[in-house]
Formats: C-alpha cells, structure tokens, sequence
C-alpha cells in the first residue's frame, strides 16, 4: 500500500472559484457519491466571520449546489455539509480501491488529495477514471506505508485505555504508576510505549493537515 499525494483540479466544481477568491482554505473531512452523479462533502472552513458569510454565499450561487447547511466549529470557523448536483471525482473515488484520508484546497483552484491506495495498479486506474471525465490530475509524491507509520495493536489498546482513564487530562485521572499496574509492565516501559504511541498519532495529525 501507498500513501499518495494527487493535485486535482474538477471541472465545474464550486471550490475552483472559492480557492482563487479567497485566502482561507478549505479542508474536505469526508467524500461520498450523491444520487447518480452528485456528491456530498463535510467541509471545514477556517475563516473570519465576515469571510465565510462571503464564502457560503458564494458557493450557494454556484448552479450544481444542491444544499448548503453549515454550523460553527467548536475549534473556530464552521462545518459544513454540501450537496452537489454534479461531482465527478466523488464518483470516480468511490468506484476505486483508493481511500481518502484528507482534501484541501490550494489558491490556484486545485484540491489536495491525501490517499492510501489498495491493491495494486488502484491508484493508475482512479487517475484515468479522472482524467477521463475532464479533471485535471498530477501525482505530488507517493511513499510506502510500513507497518512503523501506524500504532501497532499494543500501542492502541494503551493509549486508549489511557485516554479513558484520564492519563491526559489535566490534572491526570491516573497515575503512570497506577496505569503501569493493570498492563503488568514497569512504569518506565508504559512510558515509553506511551511515548511512541504519542508520536505516531501526532505525526498522522500534522501529515493531514
């Protein structure tokens, strides 16, 4: 498996305009085929107040907009579920082995895919399934995806029951010594696992965004 970066530019979708005209970018949480030819996005803008009543506005005038209902972010800026009438790449990805782990849009109009391919010779035919309804795709870089950029089974399970202990929160629900007792390790060893763990979670966050 890979992890891919894909430049893709959609031909009559409303972002092209929006990414040109306006400095704050767009981040697509998720993906999903419409109807028979549409798609629905969950969005995130990060934006003034003032910005993304121009943005909204702008994307409702878009003709293949079917709906747009938007809601403040806990974090800032606003979520946001749109319909489109006509959405070729969320066609295109769904018919493929390719997932889609994050989008986001570029000044010149272009999104930004980050995808984990499947089995091989996916990713050339989800290029092609593009290309052939008029996108416009160029491939930013492909890396191997091991085993050592995701939490082994371990690692998952200890930080999670971490989290559910309260291990990080302030002030801490348990104690090192105290979580170190129910896996039956040194609190050192916990620490270190905890550690690693961490790390890779944090440098997933920051490679998707």
């Amino acid at each position: 498996m890979m992890e891919v970066i894909l430049k893709i530019k959609v031909p009559e979708h409303w972002v092209n305009n929006i990414a040109r005209k306006y400095d704050a970018p767009i981040k697509f949480l998720k993906c999903m085929p419409f109807g028979e030819s549409g798609g629905r996005g969950l969005i995130e803008i990060d934006a003034t107040d003032k910005e993304i009543d121009e943005i909204i506005k702008d994307i409702k005038r878009n003709e293949n907009i079917c709906s747009v209902d938007i809601s403040p972010s806990p974090d800032g800026g606003v979520l946001g579920s749109i319909v489109t009438k006509k959405c070729v790449a969320c066609q295109a990805l769904t018919g493929s082995n390719c997932f889609l782990t994050s989008a986001k849009t570029k000044s010149d109009g272009h999104v930004e895919w980050k995808l984990i391919t499947g089995e091989k010779g996916s990713l050339l035919d989800l290029i092609k399934k593009l290309e052939k309804t008029g996108c416009e795709v160029e491939l930013k870089k492909s890396t191997p995806l091991t085993k050592r950029d995701q939490l082994t089974k371990r690692q998952k399970e200890i930080v999670r029951i971490a989290f559910e202990k309260g291990y990080f929160n302030l002030p801490k629900g348990i104690t090192i010594d105290k979580l170190s007792k129910i896996f039956k390790v040194s609190p050192s060893t916990l620490a270190e696992i905890l550690q690693r763990g961490e790390k890779k979670i944090i440098t997933q966050y920051f490679n998707k965004n």
